[in-house]
């Protein structure tokens, strides 16, 4: 291992810089390669005792995978990520490091609690949680060779948290620091840039969104995280039809939505983007149709996209004088609110009573459009 002492030269501290990145790639490819072993394994429910008692899961590198998987679940199932969060944290006294690396690790793991506890809704214990992984920053700091954790990562996880208390120009701040950290050859970078574009669109930057989201795109198409690709794909299909470029949408191949059964969040979103491309250019019926189809597929993974199909039908609607399609609308839409942030949810609660009373216009129709865009 690289010794964390003083260095002669320049050209010694980047050997050592050099030596240590290669270290990280090899162990964090083992630990890729046990997280796969342990998922073909059985149940999840055995998972804890297996790793906490073999040593070969007793490696920084692991509980840093930990760690990621944590975070790709915090919003969709916090109850699994606060388990994965959990695990790495009761690892740390099984390892085999200085007190430097593990109070560098203790850090990392506790922003990810924090995160998870952010993705169930409970921001003022993700906020605590956030405060506790301070405790150990500067104990973690390494006198010469910078950690070999993942800064970068941190940041992006403090600028969810900033979204989530609405404080979005302080959120794209910290999202813009975790761009600046991170390296151009880290796997996540592409969700890193995804993230940017979704608060660029929320502050009404959408022009400067696209531009992110593109880049996500350029570097994510090397990338096996086949999910993220269909992350990706959604966000620009949503930011076409924010700048009304309904016609640059393409339907999806059908190896794609093959492919995005696996995730019924990304499945329901696709279907739906193909109903808001459809809206976007008049098509009524094929609108109708995907909104009927996402509805099935999952409602509340998809709520937002449903909801945004909905006012766009809803803007048709109007614009035709169809009034009993347009009061029809209400009810199942109004289902949604409780999926839906606060602000978000109240605004199509004000909607859906409108509706209800036949007084929106298409104008009005418009404008509910472009505010709950900009939420969720």
């Amino acid at each position: 291992m690289v010794q964390e002492s003083g260095f002669r030269s320049d050209e010694e501290f980047i050997a050592a810089r050099e030596q240590q990145a290669a270290e990280a790639k090899r162990d964090r490819a083992r630990a890729e390669d046990l997280w796969k072993q342990l998922q073909r394994s059985g149940e999840p429910q055995a998972w804890r005792d297996r790793v906490l008692a073999e040593p070969q899961y007793h490696h920084w590198t692991f509980c840093e995978k930990l760690c990621h998987e944590s975070a790709e679940l915090a919003d969709e199932d916090p109850a699994r990520a606060g388990e994965l969060a959990g695990l790495a944290l009761d690892l740390v006294p099984k390892l085999t490091i200085s007190k430097r690396r593990a109070s560098a690790l203790q850090e990392y793991i506790w922003m990810h609690i924090g995160n998870v506890c952010r993705g169930r809704g409970d921001l003022k214990a993700a906020a605590e949680a956030f405060e506790k992984a301070k405790e150990f920053f500067l104990d973690g700091i390494m006198p010469t060779l910078p950690g070999p954790l993942i800064r970068g990562h941190l940041e992006a996880l403090e600028s969810a948290l900033l979204r989530d208390q609405g404080r979005l120009p302080e959120a794209a701040k910290k999202i813009n620091e975790a761009i600046t950290l991170g390296s151009e050859r880290s796997p996540y970078r592409p969700a890193i840039w995804l993230e940017k574009g979704r608060l660029e669109r929320r502050l009404g930057k959408t022009e400067e969104a696209l531009k992110s989201v593109l880049r996500a795109s350029d570097l994510a198409v090397d990338s096996t995280d086949r999910r993220l690709r269909l992350q990706i794909l959604i966000e620009l299909g949503s930011l076409y039809c924010a700048l009304g470029r309904h016609e640059e949408i393409k339907k999806a191949p059908a190896a794609v939505l093959k492919e995005a059964k696996k995730y019924p969040a990304e499945h329901a979103r696709l279907l739906i983007l193909e109903g808001r491309a459809a809206a976007g250019r008049g098509r009524i019926e094929e609108a109708e149709a995907a909104l009927q189809k996402g509805r099935a597929v999952s409602a509340k993974a998809a709520a937002g996209d449903l909801v945004l199909l909905s006012l766009e039908l809803a803007v048709l609607y109007a614009k035709g004088g169809r009034s009993q399609d347009l009061r029809s609308l209400a009810e199942p839409t109004l289902k949604l609110a409780e999926s839906l942030r606060r602000e978000a949810a109240a605004t199509l609660r004000l909607f859906c009573r409108l509706a209800d009373q036949e007084k929106i216009t298409a104008e009005r129709a418009e404008q509910f459009l472009r505010d709950i865009a900009r939420m969720t």
